[in-house]
């Protein structure tokens, strides 16, 4: 079976290829996926696989299938929005292409050992708009894990996936000339100001782990008038979800002491999804280093620390996303520097690397009676753990 993963992602290497280049070279922003999605699930259609697009509704999502008796049940996710002004900085065309070649790898065997093998086009990756949305719907459910790579510039199995959330805070006052009566107006730039320098204040005492960002939207139209309209958003991420909440809590209160300063008035409001930590399977996490000595491959840095909307999978099934190293001068993603390595010919080879990767990992939960009892078990507990939750509430 491992010489036959091997064979079919060889035949597989020229399209593979040239499916990661032309999504590479056509760039779509998250939930603007629709040429990209319609050519990855082409690639699978032509494999054989089922076919169901706008899964859970989502115009750019889908999922493809292939299925021979009941089994294990193994989804493998694909990404492929892109980043604003960036293009694939982040890799999502290597992503698409090491997901579906897995995916058409493992179920080539699906004559030997019954069950399932699903490939899930999740749009939206950068906004948290994808997976989130796809796993409340349900649609992870009935599969016994999750697993994808992610492109980066080290070899990692169990990177810490922190939760991730976005809020806008608009600040609204009163506009006034700025040059002839600046005393009647209220000023929204001031409010978005000091709201600025309190977030600023607070990161010196916030947990390790935690991370707050922001950017303006919006800072006034011109100078001669004193601003009334200033938004400013802010991206929160923290290793726990009650450190999250805490955090959270902490920039609304910052907004709320900026406004009530200043005589503006605030709304505020969730502009990006709540993407959960991942909790990464530990059984998963060990056959994929299993895998990484088999292969010669060596993992490097410790703590390595990202945000994606894949924990929201791991909240229901078992999954994992180990980053793998397609560069070579450690060049990180979100930069101009990793959205070149990112279509070098050393990162086209790990990507065909990284497919035969993937798919022993799907291979293993075939094959192995003992790992798959393990998974359903974790699996179970985490059912176990959100009925819990629920009871809380």
């Amino acid at each position: 079976m491992k010489e036959q993963i091997h064979s079919e992602i060889k035949s597989l290497k020229p399209g593979l290829t040239e499916l990661a280049q032309w999504l590479y070279a056509h760039p779509e922003t998250a939930n603007q996926e629709s040429e990209s999605s319609k050519r990855v699930m082409a690639f699978l259609r032509d494999a054989g696989f089922e076919i169901e697009p706008e899964c859970a509704g989502l115009p750019t999502a889908f999922k493809a299938s292939k299925r021979s008796g009941d089994g294990p049940k193994v989804a493998i996710m694909a990404e492929y929005d892109a980043l604003p002004g960036l293009g694939h900085g982040c890799g999502h065309h290597l992503i698409s292409a090491m997901s579906t070649g897995a995916g058409i790898a493992l179920a080539s065997l699906l004559s030997e050992m019954p069950g399932e093998v699903a490939v899930f086009g999740t749009p939206a990756e950068e906004t948290g708009d994808g997976k989130s949305v796809m796993a409340k719907a349900g649609v992870f459910d009935d599969y016994d894990v999750g697993i994808m790579l992610h492109p980066c510039p080290v070899h990692y199995t169990a990177p810490i996936i922190l939760a991730i959330g976005a809020y806008d805070f608009e600040f609204t006052g009163l506009a006034s000339h700025a040059g002839s009566r600046p005393y009647e107006g209220i000023n929204a730039l001031d409010a978005l100001v000091l709201m600025y320098n309190g977030v600023s204040v607070l990161r010196q005492q916030l947990k390790d782990g935690t991370r707050i960002a922001g950017i303006v939207l919006k800072g006034g139209d011109v100078t001669n008038v004193i601003p009334d309209q200033c938004t400013i958003r802010y991206e929160v991420r923290a290793r726990k979800l009650s450190d999250y909440h805490a955090t959270v809590g902490k920039v609304v209160n910052c907004a709320k002491g900026a406004a009530l300063a200043t005589g503006c008035t605030l709304n505020f409001f969730q502009s990006e999804p709540l993407c959960m930590p991942l909790e990464e399977s530990p059984a998963l996490a060990a056959e994929y280093h299993k895998l990484l000595d088999e292969y010669g491959l060596c993992e490097e840095g410790e703590d390595v620390v990202g945000a994606t909307d894949l924990g929201d999978v791991g909240a229901i099934i078992p999954a994992l996303q180990p980053f793998f190293k397609i560069c070579t001068h450690f060049e990180l993603p979100h930069t101009e520097d990793f959205l070149r390595a990112a279509n070098e010919p050393y990162a086209y080879e790990q990507m065909l690397l990284g497919t035969e990767l993937l798919a022993r990992l799907g291979l293993r939960v075939f094959e192995d009676p003992g790992l798959l009892i393990t998974l359903r078990a974790e699996k179970a507990a985490k059912a176990a753990s959100r009925q819990r939750k629920e009871v809380t509430k």
